[in-house]
C-alpha cells in the first residue's frame, strides 16, 4: 500500500504544477537564516543542492564525503550517529531553518533519517555554536536550509533511481513563484531490501530492509517592503527492520515518525527588524519485538513548542541583535509519564566592522531551566584580512549540552541531579586565496567538563552521571581548486583532519573517534558529460574505552564513482550511473556491523 500512496502523491504534485508557464524575471533569494552573517571567526562548509544528487539521499553519506565529520552506522541504512571534532553523538546540533531539531529523547540526530532531497543546501560550521543554537552545539552545527525565491521562473524536477539490493528512490521538487510569493512542494520516497552479502563470509545482512517517505511544503508571502510571512513544514515516516548479527536472533523492527512546523513573521521599520518564530516539533517511535506484531512494546511521543523573538538593528558598521526563546518539551510513552522540560533563554549579539579589513562579533546567552543548571555562554570571533589573499579568523566560545529525557526520566535510572555539560574552546583559522585556489588551515582546542555518560551502578542497571573531562585538539585543512583546459572543467576538493580526543583521567582516545580522516573529490565536465570520483580515508578507531588494539576497527578507503549525461533540447534530461565502494573495501564503522561491498545504481533526472 505504501508504494501506491507514494506514487499517487508524486503524480498529484507533478500534475498540479507542471502546467505553470515559465517566465524570465529577476530572482530574489530570501534565505531562511543567513548563517554566514553571524559566523565571524568560523569558516563554513557549503554543500549546494547541485552536489546532493551525487550521493544517497540520506544525510550521512553527503557529510561523510564532504566534511571532516565521522559517522558510526549500525549497518547500511540503520542508526547513524556523528562524531564532529572528536565529540560524542549528542554534541553535534542539527538545525532546520534556524530551529534545533535534535531528539529530546536521546539528544542527537539519526542522520539516516534526514533526507537531503527536500533541502536547498546544507551548511556545516565546525566548532561551538551554543550561543546561537542552544544545546548540543559543541562539536559543530549541521544546518539544513530551504531557500525561498520570489519573482523567478517556476521549476519542476523529478528524480528516480534504482540500485543494488533492490534500492528504489523517487523524488519530486516543485517551486511555484509569483511577484510576492513562492510555494515549494517536495516529496521523496526511499525503499531498500538492504540484503547485501558480507565480504569474505557466507553470511549477509539479514532483516535489514527499510523504507521511508518524506514530504515538505514551504512558502513565503512578501506583503510589502516591510512585512514578510514564511512557513516551513516537514513530515517524515519510516520503518526499519533491525539487522541481526546471529541468525538465531529474533527479527524485529522499529518505526519513526516526525513532524516539523515553523511559522515566521518579519517586520522591517527603518534600521530595525523584528522577527517572530513559532515552531511545533513532534517525534514518535515504536519498537516491535516481532515483525508480525501489530502492537509495539516500547514507544515514545514527544512534542516540542518553541517561540523565538529577535530584534535587530543595522547601523552603518554595527549589527545589534537582542532576542529570547521559550521552549517547552513534553513526552509520553512506555518510559515517559507525561514528563516536561521548560527552558527560557535570552541572548545578545553584536557584530562590528571596526575597519575595512577587520570585523568582530560577540554573543552572550543565559538560560533558565527547572531541571538543570546551565552555564552562562559567550562567544567572540574576529576576522582580519590584511591582504586580498589572506584572512585570519579567531574564535573563543563557551558551549553546553543539557541532559535529555532519557538522562532525566528513564525509569529506574533517572538522575535529576545531572548538570549540563560545558566546554570552553579556542580556534584559529588561516585562509589563503589565489585565483582558482582556496586553502584553509584551522587549529582548535576544546576542554569539556561534566561529560554525561551511562555507567553501571547496580547489577545490570546503568545510570547517567556527570563524569569525565575530555581534552580535544586537532587540525583541519581543506583545498578547493578549479581549472579549465579548453572544454574540460575540473574541480578538486581535498580535506584532511587530525583529531585527538582524550579522557583526561585515563589519557585514552574516546571510542569511535579516528585520529585521521582524509577526503579527495575530483569532478570533470566536458560538454554534456560529467564525472565525479570521491574518496575518503578513515583511520583506525577504538571500540573499547581502554583503547584495546585487539578490538579496534581497521582503517579503510572508500571510493565512489558517478557518471552522467545531459540530453534534450535544453539538456533538461540527465541520465546517470554510479558505483559505490568501487574497490570493494571490507569495512565496518561499528563493531560487528559490516558495510556493503561494491554496489551499483542508475538514475534519471528531469528538470522542467
Amino acid at each position: 500500500m505504501r508504494h501506491y500512496i507514494a506514487v499517487i502523491l508524486f503524480l498529484y504534485a507533478f500534475s498540479s504544477f507542471s502546467q505553470q508557464s515559465g517566465r524570465v524575471l529577476d530572482t530574489v533569494f530570501l534565505k531562511a537564516e543567513k548563517l554566514e552573517d553571524k559566523s565571524v571567526g568560523q569558516p563554513i562548509l557549503k554543500i549546494s543542492k547541485g552536489l546532493l544528487p551525487n550521493y544517497r539521499p540520506q544525510l550521512t553519506e553527503v557529510l561523510q564525503f564532504e566534511t571532516p565529520i565521522h559517522f558510526k552506522e549500525n549497518g547500511f541504512g540503520m542508526v547513524s550517529s556523528a562524531s564532529f571534532r572528536g565529540t560524542t553523538a549528542q554534541q553535534t546540533a542539527v538545525v532546520w531553518n534556524g530551529i534545533n531539531i535534535n531528539s529530546p529523547f536521546l539528544g542527537q540526530t539519526d542522520f539516516n533519517l534526514i533526507n537531503t532531497q527536500n533541502s536547498s543546501e546544507v551548511l556545516v560550521r565546525p566548532g561551538g555554536g551554543s550561543t546561537q543554537f542552544g544545546t548540543g552545539a559543541i562539536g559543530g552545527v549541521v544546518y539544513l536550509n530551504n531557500n525561498l525565491k520570489i519573482n523567478q521562473d517556476n521549476t519542476h524536477q523529478i528524480f528516480t533511481s534504482y540500485g543494488s539490493f533492490n534500492t528504489k528512490n523517487l523524488s519530486t521538487n516543485h517551486s511555484i513563484s509569483g511577484k510576492r510569493t513562492n510555494l515549494q512542494i517536495d516529496l521523496s520516497y526511499l525503499d531498500s531490501d538492504n540484503d547485501y552479502k558480507y565480504q569474505n563470509s557466507d553470511q549477509g545482512n539479514e532483516n535489514g530492509k527499510f523504507y521511508n517517505l518524506n514530504a515538505s511544503v514551504n512558502g513565503i508571502y512578501k506583503a510589502n517592503a516591510r512585512n514578510t510571512f514564511k512557513i516551513y513544514s516537514n513530515w517524515f515516516s519510516g520503518e526499519r527492520h533491525l539487522s541481526i548479527i546471529e541468525t538465531t536472533q529474533t527479527r524485529n523492527k522499529y518505526t519513526d515518525e516526525q513532524l516539523r512546523l515553523l511559522g515566521e513573521y518579519q517586520h522591517k521599520s527603518g534600521i530595525g527588524q523584528s522577527t517572530v518564530k513559532l515552531a511545533l516539533l513532534n517525534e514518535k517511535y515504536r519498537f516491535y519485538p516481532e515483525l508480525d506484531s501489530r502492537e509495539g512494546s516500547n514507544n515514545g511521543n514527544a512534542w516540542t513548542y518553541i517561540a523565538k523573538y529577535n530584534y535587530q538593528i543595522q547601523l552603518k558598521k554595527i549589527l545589534l541583535n537582542v532576542g529570547g526563546t521559550y521552549n517547552l518539551a513534553t513526552a509520553t510513552g512506555t518510559n515517559y509519564n507525561n514528563v516536561k522540560q521548560n527552558t527560557g533563554s535570552a541572548n545578545l549579539f553584536l557584530k562590528h566592522k571596526l575597519r575595512n579589513n577587520f570585523t568582530y562579533q560577540a554573543t552572550l546567552r543565559g538560560e533558565l531551566s527547572e531541571d538543570y543548571k546551565s552555564p552562562v555562554l559567550f562567544s567572540l570571533g574576529t576576522r582580519w584580512k590584511p591582504s586580498p589573499k589572506y584572512t585570519l579568523n579567531t574564535s573563543i566560545s563557551r558551549n553546553y549540552r543539557v541532559p535529555t529525557f532519557n538522562d532525566l526520566y528513564w525509569p529506574g535510572a533517572e538522575n535529576p541531579d545531572l548538570k549540563a555539560e560545558s566546554s570552553l574552546q579556542y580556534e584559529l583559522s588561516n585562509e589563503f586565496t589565489f585565483d582558482n585556489l582556496k586553502f584553509t588551515l584551522t587549529g582548535y582546542y576544546n576542554d569539556i567538563k561534566d561529560l554525561i555518560r551511562w555507567l553501571p551502578y547496580s547489577g545490570n542497571l546503568w545510570r547517567p552521571v556527570n563524569t569525565n573531562s575530555v581534552r580535544i585538539y586537532g587540525l583541519e585543512s581543506n583545498v578547493h581548486y578549479g581549472i579549465r583546459f579548453n572544454n574540460h572543467h575540473f574541480k578538486i576538493i581535498a580535506l584532511y583532519s587530525y583529531t585527538v580526543s582524550k579522557n583526561k583521567e585515563t589519557n585514552y582516545q574516546l571510542t569511535y573517534v579516528p585520529y585521521h580522516k582524509g577526503i579527495l573529490g575530483i569532478s570533470h565536465k566536458i560538454g554534456a558529460f560529467s564525472t565525479n570520483i570521491n574518496t575518503i580515508y578513515t583511520g583506525e578507531v577504538f571500540t573499547h574505552t581502554d583503547n584495546n588494539t585487539n578490538t579496534a576497527l581497521d582503517d579503510y578507503v572508500l571510493t565512489n564513482l558517478s557518471l552522467s549525461y545531459a540530453f534534450g533540447k535544453k539538456a533538461n534530461w540527465i541520465l546517470g550511473a554510479g558505483i559505490k565502494n568501487l574497490f570493494n573495501s571490507d569495512y565496518q564503522t561499528t563493531a560487528f556491523r559490516p558495510m556493503p561491498g561494491i554496489n551499483y545504481h542508475i538514475n534519471l533526472n528531469l528538470n522542467l
